[in-house]
């Protein structure tokens, strides 16, 4: 492996730290709202509530999935960049204190305490890589933890839009039943379809994680109908005429 395939697959590891936001966003975009759209097609018979509903949620759900995910990433970079200065000034003002903590990390790893003591020894030449290193080693703050907020959200909510948006495009040319299992369908197809690519990310077996997907997006669409039947039978007066 060369030098510049190195270089690659480091950056291939950090545009996939993203695949959380990314199968969360379509994950939840999708559940969330064909189950909603399931309940709302059990409770009503006027596709232009359903889509209307399907649409309002699809917006909000995004807004609130990516200010969450904002804030959550923001609070953990705070809170990163909190323990990377307060590594670094344990660093400065115990040196040999942090040069210990590293040879006892390196040694834990499995190199001989000579050769741990040798390579403590060249690393305390060079500050900055000291530094690094000790963070890395002793307290676990690898640089690959650190994220970006903006980005994070960006994807969540662009995720939960695509996600929301697959159920919802049946109602846009069918109507009743048709347009719900349809609806159904094509989200259990593109669950599936994200399970296999997560998957394959991860090497693990595309089927089995797919099927996963698949089966919690039925799953959610049957109890999502099945509260539409309860509320319209309990509340009958709240269905609305087609037309």
């Amino acid at each position: 492996m060369s030098l510049q395939a190195i270089e690659q697959k480091k950056a291939l590891i950090e545009k996939r730290a993203r695949i959380r936001e990314f199968v969360f966003g379509i994950q939840d975009g999708l559940i969330s709202t064909v189950g909603l759209l399931a309940g709302v097609q059990g409770a009503t018979e006027s596709n232009v509530v359903v889509i209307i509903t399907g649409l309002t949620a699809m917006f909000s759900g995004a807004i609130s999935m990516a200010a969450g995910s904002y804030l959550s990433s923001n609070a953990q970079k705070d809170i990163f960049d909190k323990e990377l200065r307060e590594a670094e000034l344990l660093a400065e003002k115990e040196p040999y204190l942090a040069a210990e903590g590293l040879l006892k990390s390196l040694s834990q790893e499995g190199l001989a305490r000579e050769q741990s003591y040798a390579v403590v020894k060249q690393l305390l030449r060079q500050e900055q890589v000291f530094l690094r290193t000790f963070q890395e080693k002793v307290f676990g703050l690898g640089s690959a933890e650190i994220n970006q907020p903006l980005k994070a959200a960006a994807v969540m909510g662009l995720s939960f839009i695509f996600g929301a948006l697959v159920p919802i495009l049946p109602y846009l040319a069918l109507e009743g039943m048709t347009a719900l299992y349809l609806s159904i369908a094509l989200s259990a197809f593109t669950l599936f379809g994200v399970g296999a690519f997560k998957g394959k990310l991860a090497a693990q077996s595309q089927f089995r994680s797919g099927a996963q997907f698949f089966v919690i997006a039925v799953g959610a669409s049957g109890l999502g109908y099945a509260i539409g039947l309860v509320v319209q039978y309990f509340f009958p007066g709240i269905t609305v005429p087609a037309g």
